[in-house]
């Protein structure tokens, strides 16, 4: 495998020429060309079940969000892991939303397993293109990379081995209906690693999550000390049948003593900008509480008078 150096360098150089060379067009879909399903595989890891989090700080958590919620004019869900107890907690998790350029990081997933299975290095233009679409969101170099790695049959089998179960990969790729359970398994994946994957490869999807663009710095990483925190992260949005918003974030944060895998989604906003807003509040309230033990209080929905929210109060 290539060192971290010269990853980094490559990286650094690919992500230079795609700003000159691509259009950004994050938010959309793409359609791959059909494929032959393969052979069924065998998942080489059992998903894991954590227990879930004491009742009395999952009320806490509860608490503060259905209060949000309960001001919010758009439907949120939102799901942790943490490393060191593996307890998790999920809020609404029944709900579905469109899984818009989200799906991108299981995209990434199967090429760095069908790279593992192979025992070889990415290509450049394998490293070109994913670069592309988890940094910079790309629509074009997601539809590409999707149809070199197999398609929807691919990113079933990567599902499968993840233990996703509600989300059906299709041709249309970010179209399909997924939730904060199934989200969460792709976020933990990233943090912690899987089997299937080299560790080479693994330390390079979290590098891309970690380098996006700074336009797209936003959701998960709400209500965090500049600087003082690693988040590696992949947003989504995209409009629905209705014309409304479904906005996402998903990845992991580590700061300080803390390390979670974290997702939130939220649906139903008249705009984009609404939508991130509702998740960097969820997003806010739920860092507060893994990084001090306490809920964040976030604002009245809608009511930030010009300012943007973190944890503990808003700041201009």
């Amino acid at each position: 495998m290539p060192t971290a150096f010269t990853r980094t360098t490559l990286r650094r150089s690919l992500a230079a020429a795609a700003a000159l060379l691509l259009p950004l067009t994050a938010g959309c879909t793409g359609l791959p060309a059909a494929e032959e399903a393969p052979a069924p595989v065998e998942a080489t890891t059992e998903p894991a079940n954590p227990d879930s989090l004491p009742a009395d700080e999952a009320e806490q958590l509860d608490a503060a969000l259905n209060k949000y919620a309960d001001q919010a004019d758009a439907e949120i869900s939102a799901a942790v892991y943490e490393t060191a107890t593996g307890r998790a907690w999920y809020y609404n998790p029944t709900a579905e939303y469109l899984e818009a350029s989200l799906v991108k990081v299981p995209i990434l997933l199967t090429l760095l397993r069908q790279a593992t299975e192979q025992e070889r290095e990415l290509t450049l233009e394998e490293e070109y293109l994913a670069v592309m679409m988890i940094e910079y969101s790309d629509n074009d170099a997601t539809t590409t990379l999707y149809q070199a790695v197999g398609g929807a049959p691919e990113l079933s089998r990567t599902y499968e081995l993840l233990g996703v179960t509600e989300t059906q990969a299709a041709e249309i790729w970010g179209a399909n209906a997924t939730g904060v359970e199934d989200q969460l398994k792709v976020a933990r994946a990233v943090l912690d690693g899987v089997d299937w994957i080299n560790s080479d490869l693994q330390a390079y999807a979290v590098e891309l999550m970690e380098n996006v663009e700074a336009d797209q710095q936003w959701g998960i990483s709400a209500g965090l000390p500049a600087g003082g925190a690693e988040v590696a992260l992949k947003n989504g949005w995209l409009q629905d049948d209705d014309l409304t918003w479904n906005v996402g974030s998903l990845g992991f944060v580590r700061s300080g003593g803390a390390e979670y895998a974290v997702v939130v989604l939220t649906s139903g906003t008249e705009t984009m900008e609404d939508g991130v807003s509702v998740v960097e509040d969820v997003a806010s309230v739920i860092n507060s509480f893994e990084t001090t033990g306490t809920p964040g209080t976030p604002p009245a929905a809608g009511d930030t008078d010009g300012a943007v929210w973190r944890a503990g109060g808003p700041e201009a």
